[in-house]
């Protein structure tokens, strides 16, 4: 039988929930002030701890700016999962729209973080070669859809003219600078996939 939730949240260790309030902090402080503006001290300071334990559960800034992005991920990762299941299922439009809404929920998450990640290049550069140690980014995303499109092009559900990692490439274009978009112009308010 589970356990009620209250009961799962008094039993996590003080060193997860400590580890969860800077995550949610720094997301939190990098939506409102950038990361130009925002320092160590900031950080620990926002989730109630000392600072040493920003340190204590992440080696470096960088390391606790992946946790920040695997934190907004959402669904993402289940959606993505779960899209090969969906061969022959639904329809394509369907299964794709589906896609659609959580990739745009997860990069409107992270807009502000990615451009902020300009700011600091040397930052940036350790983000990325700590996603690309990990195999993380649009790649892989892509490749799921790819597979996806393709198995149902086999099904006959999708055009043969079709070409399935530009479709996957250009899905993935649309949510991220819709999401741009929505933060630039209108202050991140939208935040509703325009499908």
């Amino acid at each position: 039988m589970a356990r009620p939730a209250a009961a799962r949240v008094a039993s996590r260790s003080p060193a997860l929930d400590q580890k969860e309030k800077l995550i949610v902090a720094t997301e939190r402080l990098l939506s409102s002030q950038g990361l130009g503006c925002v320092t160590t001290r900031d950080i620990a300071r926002a989730a109630k701890v000392a600072e040493g334990a920003l340190y204590h559960h992440f080696g470096d800034k960088a390391e606790l700016i992946l946790s920040v992005v695997l934190h907004q991920l959402g669904d993402f990762p289940d959606v993505l999962q779960s899209l090969p299941l969906q061969i022959g299922q639904n329809t394509v439009q369907t299964n794709l729209q589906r896609v659609l809404e959580s990739a745009f929920a997860f990069h409107h998450r992270m807009a502000p973080l990615v451009c902020s990640l300009f700011a600091d290049q040397e930052l940036l550069a350790r983000v990325r070669n700590m996603m690309h140690e990990r195999s993380m980014g649009p790649a892989r995303t892509t490749s799921v859809i790819a597979a996806y499109l393709r198995a149902e092009q086999q099904l006959g559900r999708v055009l043969p003219a079709a070409v399935p990692e530009t479709v996957a490439d250009l899905m993935l274009a649309v949510s991220f600078n819709t999401a741009l978009r929505d933060h630039f112009f209108y202050g991140g308010s939208g935040g509703q996939a325009k499908t």
